[in-house]
């Protein structure tokens, strides 16, 4: 085992006398030698080597000093004179550079295999080279997504919500991975939820539009209608290009709040389009509850001045939602095209409904059922079946649906979920049960959560709130979501 303490000396000796030897130079070789024999006489060959007595193979002391050799007797003898003695750094250098060098390939090569082992989709090279340890974060980012996605695939939802929230903070410019652990956050822990979106926003300005329609979606299934105001307040005044879908959310959140205070912030802002600033002037003024005689002459003025599609259709809901139905559809008639077909033929079957004009109302649901039922349709006839379940309107619907039904794929998911709402506020249990058989056949999946909604959906009570089972029926379209709203929780006239 000598050689271990001789490679140790070593070591220590490149840094030690190379150390003495300059300091001896430096003062001219005019004091004590710090290597040679103090008693013999300094000269070549003739000089011992103080500095290698106590290794075991004073041969291996060559390594750090050359200057030692054998004489013609075989002893060990220091073969300059003493003046001429000298450091070599050089060999220091290279020794420690190389030792330090197999340090840390030996310490890289460790960390490489161990991090394979753990599951990180590291390189050796990227492990050796320092400035690649910069893609470290993505590695290990990567490494917590799939594992989010495994434990997805097994259900293991707690680990999968910890390691999704493990690479958000690892990347939070990740805008796909903050995105998707918000969605996940919204049910269980809403707060949590709010705070990403808001952090969203804010970090990726050029998918703001798209965040703020998802958080929409998120805060209207739970019902944080104070939360919808804020957020489509913002909006409004961010994008005003953009203000039409987001006034629609605004005041439809603002009517459930009452809040008055809030509309009058959005008012004060010099952005406001004019259709929003209108609006907001005539919710004021219907908020004052004159006489139904009153509100009807305040709607018709708006009606007339409407100057834009947006405020019109807006004018035309509020008949439609105080039970003034003959005059929306008197205005309609006249001011035809002002509105697109779109948002016309919704708010006319709901006109229809509400001034109780069935034949009417069932012969032009005859006519959108004529060709074979689109996707879109059929969400439009459920979004007015819940406002007003009709059993008629609900029979012609389904039976066009037996003879042609919309295919077992996910373009018609929303579709279907729409249809089973609608069959849930008709309380049409049979219906119920067959489009609930054929979502879980669009999804493949049992879906045994569905169940219990459609029977709460049934025998909904004054203490249910369908913010309750709204998060489970996603995607919704937004006109049928607002219409659960309308027919579960409505407003007093």
């Amino acid at each position: 085992m000598g050689w271990i303490s001789d490679f140790f000396r070593l070591a220590w000796g490149f840094l030690y006398w190379n150390t003495r030897k300059t300091v001896y130079r430096l003062r001219g070789t005019r004091s004590q030698c710090p290597c040679q024999h103090l008693s013999d006489s300094g000269r070549a060959w003739e000089t011992a080597c103080d500095a290698a007595v106590h290794w075991n193979k004073p041969a291996r002391f060559r390594r750090l000093c050359p200057l030692l050799k054998k004489n013609d007797a075989g002893l060990w003898r220091c073969s300059v004179d003493r003046r001429d003695v000298r450091p070599f750094w050089g060999r220091a250098a290279v020794f420690h550079g190389g030792l330090l060098l197999i340090v840390y390939l030996t310490a890289t090569l460790a960390v490489f295999v161990f991090l394979r082992k753990v599951g990180y989709r590291v390189t050796y090279p990227g492990v050796l080279w320092p400035p690649a340890w910069e893609k470290f974060t993505s590695i290990r980012t990567d490494y917590f997504l799939r594992k989010f996605q495994s434990a997805s695939a097994a259900g293991d939802m707690q680990t999968a919500l910890m390691s999704l929230s493990t690479a958000y903070n690892l990347e939070p410019q990740n805008y796909a991975t903050g995105r998707q652990l918000a969605q996940l956050w919204q049910v269980g822990q809403p707060g949590f939820s709010d705070t990403i979106y808001r952090r969203l926003l804010n970090d990726h300005p050029a998918e703001a539009a798209t965040t703020a329609q998802v958080w929409f979606r998120a805060l209207l299934a739970r019902g944080d209608f104070a939360g919808i105001e804020t957020l489509a307040s913002d909006r409004i005044v961010a994008a005003p290009d953009q203000a039409g879908a987001w006034l629609n959310a605004f005041l439809f959140a603002n009517r459930r709040t009452g809040d008055a205070a809030a509309r009058n912030r959005l008012a004060a802002a010099r952005t406001l389009p004019d259709s929003a600033r209108f609006l907001l002037t005539l919710a004021d003024d219907l908020e004052k509850k004159p006489s139904p005689a009153d509100t009807r002459e305040r709607l018709s003025k708006a009606a007339a001045e409407a100057g834009d599609p947006l405020s019109f259709f807006n004018v035309l809901r509020q008949f439609v939602s105080r039970g003034f139905g003959e005059d929306a559809l008197h205005w309609i008639d006249r001011r035809p095209g002002l509105i697109g077909p779109r948002d016309l033929v919704p708010l006319r079957l709901d006109a229809l409904a509400t001034a109780r004009w069935s034949t009417l109302l069932h012969r032009e649901v005859e006519t959108l059922l004529g060709p074979p039922p689109h996707p879109v349709i059929v969400e439009l006839l459920s979004a007015h079946l819940i406002r007003h379940p009709d059993a008629t309107v609900r029979d012609l619907l389904f039976a066009r649906l037996e003879r042609d039904p919309l295919p077992a794929a996910p373009a018609s998911y929303s579709a279907y979920l729409s249809l089973f709402c609608a069959a849930g506020a008709g309380r049409d249990l049979p219906r119920l049960h067959t489009t609930a058989a054929r979502i879980k056949e669009v999804l493949r999946d049992d879906f045994k959560s569905l169940d219990a909604v459609g029977e709460s959906l049934v025998k909904h009570s004054r203490n249910q709130r369908i913010e309750n089972y709204l998060p489970a029926l996603q995607p919704l379209p937004l006109d049928v979501s607002y219409a659960l709203f309308e027919h579960y929780a409505p407003l007093p006239r």
